[in-house]
């Protein structure tokens, strides 16, 4: 009779380090999806405060999330665009994607003179 439980638990250390690897770069990037998801929702409310001229309220809901934003304007359209660093955790998508990854939306508004 051979003996495989020695077999099994090297092919288990073999296999576990690369399974959670795997696992913390899903994680990460389930984080950036949401994020992403996260950043457009905050650029409508955003835009609607510019809209209505609400400037200040504009900067206190965007530092209280440690987002940046930058307008620039072209004739008639005022483009509206917000910033958010994430930080990556996992080792195999910081050699891919890097250890700072930016987040950015923007969005066009039509002003009327």
């Amino acid at each position: 009779m051979n003996n495989n439980k020695g077999q099994a638990l090297v092919e288990f250390i073999i296999i576990l380090p690369i399974f959670l690897l795997l696992l913390i770069s899903i994680i990460d990037f389930g984080n950036i999806i949401t994020k992403k998801y996260s950043l457009e929702n905050d650029i409508d409310i955003v835009s609607k405060m510019y809209q209505d001229k609400k400037y200040s309220q504009i900067n206190d809901y965007l530092s209280s999330k440690d987002i940046k934003i930058s307008y620039s304007k072209e004739n008639d359209l005022t483009i509206i665009n917000l910033d958010k660093e994430l930080t990556i955790i996992s080792p195999v998508l910081n050699l891919v994607i890097g250890k700072d990854y930016h987040i950015t939306v923007e969005k066009s508004i039509y002003e009327d003179e």
